[in-house]
């Protein structure tokens, strides 16, 4: 287990960089020596190390020095204080201020390892526990963008969970293909209000979306990269991770976190946990893309079928558009969630898809139907079923379509429910499919007046209709009135 841990000694005294070098690379450790703090924040810079262990009085750089600027750069390692005598009250200090232990001058090689075995133990447990959250907040992530088959709906749950996660003073989301209207999208008003940095960070997207590296800068990194730091002369008093959205052969998008000196600095493990949620947030895009298509070709289909029976009466053209949209209108306001408003926008277009099977003559007969023509005519909702019950992916509608003529009071059909025996939304689509027909055209009348219309429907609330699902019909009905006022 040792084995895996990296330890940084630094101090002066070659000869204890030499004690401590051999019992720690004896006990397992990986061991690196630094003879004072600037050699050993170089180091920190160009390495990770588990655990610095640090003389606290050193030329160059002293070990409290070192301990602020490992600190100040977010680096992520232990640190070991070393002191001598009458330094202790000293070492405490360092401890509040972030070492994990301190050692008093002269020591034992045992304390020494059992001090340093104690701070790599409790170093394991703590990263377990980051690794346990991170799955955490990595399965909260799969599960909420696994919920939302609309690219526009991820995109605004992703932005959500960066702002939960990481606390981002301004997010960038750069997505050409995807928002074609506005692709660079930008939050917060650290970015908002400096053009300076906007114009670096929208810049440092273009570049990721080119050739697909991540970045993690602040005052520290941005010095060291390829970037040109005159354009921030009195430093750079943020913290910024950018990661591209890729998919196995696309990139999809890139996206930027960005913090001000006011917080801590993100860590190389917040890079890679970005990553992580980039890298499912693309492959979201990438099956809500698909959904998207598949969605308009299954509504293509959907509309054809509905077009395939209004060509056979002029009359009903725009019927089952209509219909479909009161229905979903309804459920809108009824507060109903997208699964049903979906399955009611279907069940509308198609509810009088088994009036293809129904004779012309009866279909456009201009006046009353005889019995027998009406018996023949109820026949299209068992029609309907029968037709699309053969389409895999129309099999939650073909009940809404089959009831969608069924009344309250038990005297619909094809089975004569009556009450909750009739499905929820056959009810919505029975409603919606007898006001389209009292306010349209007909080969045997002309539209109903809306007066006579809303009589009609008060007077079939609880008989033909679902009386709660009419008055909130009504309701919308009335406010949708010209000259209506809202009390």
């Amino acid at each position: 287990m040792t084995s895996s841990f990296h330890v940084l000694v630094v101090d002066d005294e070659p000869a204890l960089r030499e004690i401590c070098e051999e019992a720690l690379g004896g006990a397992g450790y990986r061991v690196t020596l630094a003879a004072n703090g600037q050699e050993a924040l170089a180091k920190a810079c160009e390495r990770c190390f588990d655990l610095v262990i640090s003389d606290l009085r050193m030329p160059a750089m002293n070990g409290q020095d070192l301990l602020t600027q490992i600190r100040q750069r977010n680096i992520d390692s232990d640190f070991l204080v070393i002191t001598g005598y009458g330094t202790t009250e000293t070492a405490v200090d360092l401890m509040k201020n972030g070492a994990a232990d301190y050692i008093a001058k002269p020591f034992d090689i045992k304390h020494l390892l059992l001090r340093v075995r104690s701070v790599m133990e409790q170093r394991r447990l703590r990263k377990e526990q980051e690794k346990l959250s991170a799955v955490v907040r990595m399965l909260g992530l799969s599960k909420r963008l696994g919920s939302q088959l609309n690219h526009l709906a991820v995109v605004e749950e992703f932005l959500s969970h960066l702002r939960e996660n990481f606390s981002p003073d301004a997010i960038c989301l750069l997505m050409p293909e995807m928002m074609e209207q506005k692709p660079c999208r930008i939050q917060g008003r650290l970015l908002e209000s400096s053009e300076l940095l906007r114009v670096f960070v929208t810049k440092l997207c273009d570049k990721i979306m080119r050739h697909g590296r991540s970045y993690l800068l602040d005052q520290f990194t941005l010095r060291q990269s390829s970037f040109n730091t005159a354009f921030f002369p009195q430093g750079f008093p943020y913290s910024v991770m950018a990661v591209p959205l890729d998919l196995p052969h696309k990139r999809v998008g890139v996206i930027a976190l960005v913090r001000d000196e006011k917080n801590a600095l993100y860590r190389e493990q917040d890079l890679q946990l970005l990553g992580v949620f980039a890298s499912h947030t693309a492959s979201a895009l990438q099956n809500s893309h698909l959904y998207s298509r598949l969605r308009t070709m299954n509504q293509d289909v959907i509309r054809s079928f509905a077009q395939a029976v209004e060509v056979k009466d002029y009359y009903t053209r725009g019927h089952s558009e209509r219909v479909a949209e009161y229905a979903c209108r309804l459920a809108r306001a009824l507060g109903l969630g997208t699964k049903e408003i979906d399955l009611l926008n279907m069940a509308g277009m198609l509810h009088d898809v088994g009036k293809i099977g129904i004779p012309d003559h009866i279909l456009n007969k201009p006046g009353a139907l005889t019995e027998n023509e009406y018996e023949i005519m109820k026949r299209h909702s068992f029609m309907g079923r029968e037709i699309l019950g053969q389409v895999e992916a129309m099999k939650d509608i073909t009940d809404l379509i089959y009831h969608h003529h069924e009344r309250l009071d038990g005297q619909g059909y094809p089975d004569g429910l009556s009450g909750d025996e009739i499905p929820f939304l056959a009810r919505i689509i029975c409603l919606a499919d007898s006001y389209e027909a009292m306010t349209s055209n007909r080969a045997y009348r002309q539209a109903l007046p809306m007066d006579k219309v809303m009589y009609a429907l008060e007077r079939g609330a609880g008989t033909q209709w679902d009386r709660e699902l009419t008055v909130a019909w009504m309701s919308i009905v009335e406010r949708e009135k010209p000259g209506y006022h809202q009390q």
